[in-house]
């Protein structure tokens, strides 16, 4: 049974570990990264249509969630959203220029909840189309420094972020050959050195998985 390295955050990392089990593989959960909360004074209207990147940031938004829109980068976040009790929830299910191309046209605000580090402008590019848009930062996500694994256990790696990528890149030197990475976006994979890598064909875990070459129901 091949061991697979799950790099993700909890609680996310149990739902992929159970994930990588069903299609046959032994995963290992060693995060890569640990997330931690931002204190913050903003207030975020009422009214406002919110935007979620992440699962982590439903999660520390410490908003009452309600019937006000919310859009997600994709579904895994959209799941979170809809646990979390928000009722009006459209998912992009792709990148954060996808995610741009279905926000409506709207005299509310909008409000992307985030972390502190933010790939691409969505707030920037929502400005220059008229939107009233601002970002709400909820939490920050460090690098882990030392190896929570012995790759020489493991013959493959998920990864779900580039931020994962970039600190597994920057643990002390090892060989990592022997490795399949399969990572969910492009984006993910950018950077990466060393072990084989295989991309999935859409950022969502059963594209990931299915990138293995195993079907997953």
């Amino acid at each position: 049974m091949t061991a697979i390295w799950i790099t993700r955050t909890e609680p996310a990392a149990q739902k992929s570990a159970a994930a990588w089990a069903a299609a046959g593989f032994d995963p290992v959960i060693a995060p890569l990264l640990s997330v931690h909360p931002v204190d913050s004074n903003a207030t975020v209207p009422d009214t406002a249509q919110l935007v979620f990147t992440s699962g982590q940031a439903v999660r520390h938004s410490r908003l009452k969630a309600g019937h006000q829109r919310v859009y997600t980068v994709g579904e895994t976040t959209a799941d979170v959203a809809r646990e979390a009790g928000f009722t009006d929830v459209i998912s992009a299910d792709g990148d954060w220029r996808d995610l741009l191309s279905i926000i409506r046209p709207t005299d509310e605000s909008i409000v992307h909840i985030s972390g502190k580090t933010v790939r691409g402008r969505l707030v920037e590019r929502l400005r220059d189309a008229g939107f009233k848009a601002s970002r709400h930062i909820v939490y920050e996500t460090q690098m882990i420094t030392d190896w929570p694994v012995d790759p020489q256990t493991i013959q493959a790696v998920a990864l779900y972020s580039p931020m994962a990528t970039n600190a597994l890149m920057a643990l002390p030197d090892r060989d990592l050959s022997h490795l399949t990475a399969y990572c969910l976006s492009g984006a993910v994979a950018d950077g990466m050195e060393g072990p084989e890598i295989k991309v999935a064909v859409r950022p969502n875990e059963t594209a990931l998985i299915a990138c293995s070459g195993v079907d997953h129901a």
